[in-house]
């Protein structure tokens, strides 16, 4: 029987706690798939404020709270509810990221009534990627793989390729980032790249030497693994209307897989393979 596999499953939504799209009904569902596998799937979330506790029997876990998250030059402190996502035959873990200043609000990614994306998304997905890494340092959970969902989770293969690269905790760690389409909201200006504590020189726009902030550019460039959900996000992904998206596209398309339910294919299809991804990056620790 092959090895299990430790997966954190990361997104920015996940059904039935909060759906938008396509991200929100492939997170609520893809984890039990593959924890019904046979691997230890567990989920992280954004803790938004907005979500019913009660509805969705989510509880703080007392020794999951002050943890020091850098952002822009300051220490923000997140703390951790737990819930899970239930099926039939299956129960997965799930954590929520919280901190009250970046998700206690109505909206995911802007204002319910102006449509305007919040000015601090930058900010806010900074908090959330770096604070899913000292989280896991909190828990000792020790994950074979990060999957990364879309841009807002985007900097943490970049994190670990950098700011993380020497911690002995993430030595073993590989990521897996799927993109779901190339959002122009994404990127951020130099300012942004700041706040984030990552090296200078990463992202050069136009050979520049000016670094924007990416967060899809960080996702595609530095993750183990790079997916695509759907023949339109394929399409998408290898026609990028951005010159230097096309430039990493370009360079990594012979390890673009892409996961997309032609032919009847379904979610337990999408979750075996996911998983054989996962035991080949496993393979190449």
């Amino acid at each position: 029987m092959p090895k299990s596999i430790g997966v954190l499953f990361v997104a920015s939504e996940a059904e039935p706690f909060i759906k938008t799209g396509k991200i929100g009904d492939l997170a609520g569902s893809l984890p039990k798939s593959v924890k019904a596998l046979g691997h230890d799937v567990r989920v992280m979330l954004p803790g938004y404020g907005f979500l019913n506790s009660r509805r969705f029997q989510i509880h703080n876990l007392l020794r999951m709270k002050d943890i020091v998250v850098p952002v822009a030059n300051d220490l923000e402190k997140a703390y951790i509810k737990s819930s899970y996502l239930t099926s039939e035959n299956q129960k997965v873990l799930v954590y929520f990221l919280s901190n009250d200043r970046y998700f206690n609000r109505e909206g995911l990614y802007f204002h319910p009534e102006t449509k305007k994306y919040f000015a601090d998304n930058d900010e806010r997905f900074i908090f959330f990627c770096r604070g899913i890494l000292e989280t896991l340092k909190r828990l000792r959970w020790q994950p074979n793989i990060i999957h990364c969902n879309d841009w807002q989770c985007g900097l943490i293969p970049v994190y670990l390729k950098t700011l993380y690269k020497n911690d002995p905790f993430f030595k073993n760690v590989k990521t897996v980032f799927t993109a779901y389409s190339l959002a122009s909201h994404a990127s951020f200006p130099r300012n942004s790249y700041a706040k984030s504590g990552l090296p200078a020189g990463l992202f050069p726009e136009n050979d520049s030497g000016m670094d924007r902030l990416n967060f899809l550019k960080a996702g595609l460039t530095y993750a183990d693994c790079v997916t695509t959900f759907g023949s339109k996000a394929e399409k998408s992904i290898r026609i990028a209307p951005d010159t230097e998206l096309e430039k990493i596209l370009h360079l990594r398309k012979n390890n673009i897989i892409s996961m997309n339910f032609q032919n009847g294919n379904g979610h337990n299809h999408i979750a075996q393979k996911l998983v054989d991804i996962y035991h080949d990056l496993s393979k190449s620790i």
